[in-house]
């Protein structure tokens, strides 16, 4: 990861200089974070304001690309646009859903040889939400595009997101990259795979046949971001989303009743969604990122869903997803032993 700035935790400084340390710390990520959101308050105005949490697909996998090398965030941007546009094309079909979520593990798994696995996952979590949940239907002054139109329509969006995100980095973090990440040995990389193509296989058939339209794609999402190449990676992810997700939820459902306009949630949301980004190019404990992200898609979503019901559901298919990697966990490393240093 780059050395943008150094985690709050690890910076030694006197008690009364810390306030304008944070500060001087922080300032420089703003500067980046914030213009990274530009399209999505765009799109706010405009009929592709159903699809505006695509921006952030798009965007995510191209800043994480980024921090290794410009090469990996080019990558990222088609394969954004290709996963979003399939994941609507499969939509309502199990069997579909199923081979194309064992095809994200296989990817995802197997970019562990090269260290990119954090940019593969992040790519893949909004085609897991959607295979299940369902897309928005975009409409152009009366005019509705078929599913196709809406697939092309998806990827569009998240390219549009990656190719900003491109920009800024080329134009704020031009010397920020850190180079190729440390790869994951090969023994290790058949193991994580192999977990993640049996997880993500299994719930994606159960989901999409028996809770298709509902926000049980979180199970996918929690197992693509929970599940690491080692035991104590996956453990340590375990303890720290159960806590974040359990926590941004609650925060989001106590904001969403205190406030009614559907702008002001977006708003907020949209703040939520850069505080979480300051986090994560902060190198900030991951439960701190999960409470934010959480929090930001539910207030997003908060417009046009019942915020209680759907928010309840959107974290016990979290803490689902959680204890089904945890599970896999524990059955891996009694069957396997420590040797292996799997994830699963």
């Amino acid at each position: 990861m780059p050395e943008l700035i150094e985690p709050l935790a690890t910076t030694r400084t006197e008690p009364e200089e810390r306030p304008l340390a944070a500060i001087k710390r922080v300032w420089p990520i703003l500067l980046v974070v914030l213009p990274l959101f530009v399209p999505e308050v765009v799109a706010e105005f405009t009929p592709l304001r159903v699809d505006a949490a695509l921006v952030i697909a798009g965007i995510l996998p191209v800043i994480i690309g980024w921090t290794y090398s410009p090469r990996y965030a080019v990558m990222a941007i088609p394969l954004a646009g290709i996963l979003n546009a399939l994941a609507v094309l499969v939509f309502g079909h199990p069997v579909a859903t199923t081979l194309f979520m064992v095809c994200i593990a296989f990817m995802v798994g197997l970019s562990a040889l090269r260290g990119l696995h954090p940019v593969a996952a992040f790519a893949a979590i909004q085609p897991a939400i959607v295979v299940i949940s369902g897309y928005h239907t975009v409409s152009f002054h009366g005019a509705t595009p078929g599913q196709v139109g809406q697939a092309l329509i998806c990827a569009g969006v998240a390219v549009i997101g990656g190719l900003w995100a491109l920009l800024i980095g080329a134009t704020l973090l031009r010397d920020e990259s850190s180079g190729p990440p440390a790869r994951v040995p090969p023994r290790i990389v058949a193991f994580y795979t192999g977990a993640l193509v049996l997880m993500l296989g299994a719930a994606a058939y159960v989901a999409s046949t028996w809770f298709l339209k509902t926000t049980a794609g979180w199970v996918l999402l929690t197992v693509l971001l929970v599940t690491r190449p080692t035991y104590d990676e996956s453990r340590q992810m375990i303890r720290e989303r159960a806590l974040g997700t359990v926590a941004g939820g609650v925060g989001a459902a106590v904001v969403a009743t205190i406030v009614s306009n559907s702008a002001i949630l977006v708003g907020i949301g949209t703040l939520a969604m850069v505080v979480a980004a300051v986090l994560q190019l902060q190198h900030a404990r991951y439960a701190y990122f999960a409470v934010f992200v959480t929090a930001a898609i539910v207030l997003l979503d908060a417009q046009r869903s019942n915020v209680f019901q759907i928010d309840l559901q959107r974290v016990l298919y979290s803490i689902v997803g959680v204890a089904l990697v945890a599970a896999a966990v524990a059955t891996a490393e009694m069957l396997l032993g420590r040797s292996t240093s799997t994830a699963s």
